[in-house]
């Protein structure tokens, strides 16, 4: 029992770090990803806008009506930095039949591009 403890500890020590570091975004360096690679249908029409999104409920943007069923089908749940990082990572997987379709495969620039949309304020209410 004693040997098993310690053998958890030891686990728990070293990943630690690993999971801190994957866990840790950087709003700035997600901003410059945000323009190059998001903007270009989330700052318009095509796709929603996502100022506010972390904390708000999935497929719920008031005023947008173009998404997917996919996606509505899940407004039970709210855009979280771990649904955002899973969505992020394979948007097919997360919602079959979504629209988006993009992947940001690299868990840094994930991470990166949720510290910015974790910047962003709600939009103003009208």
């Amino acid at each position: 029992m004693r040997i098993e403890l310690l053998i958890l500890a030891a686990i728990a020590v070293l990943s630690t770090p690993a999971l801190a570091q994957q866990a840790q975004g950087d709003a700035d360096a997600g901003a410059e990803i945000f323009a190059a690679d998001c903007r270009a249908c989330h700052g318009g029409m095509i796709a929603p806008a996502l100022r506010g999104v972390v904390g708000r409920q999935i497929a719920t943007l008031p005023g947008y009506s173009g998404y997917s069923e996919a996606l509505k089908a899940r407004t039970s749940q709210s855009w979280t930095e771990a649904t955002l990082d899973t969505f992020l990572t394979a948007p097919a997987d997360f919602a079959p039949g979504t629209l988006m379709s993009k992947s940001v495969p690299d868990p840094q620039m994930r991470a990166d591009i949720i510290a910015y949309l974790k910047s962003l304020p709600p939009p103003a209410a009208s």
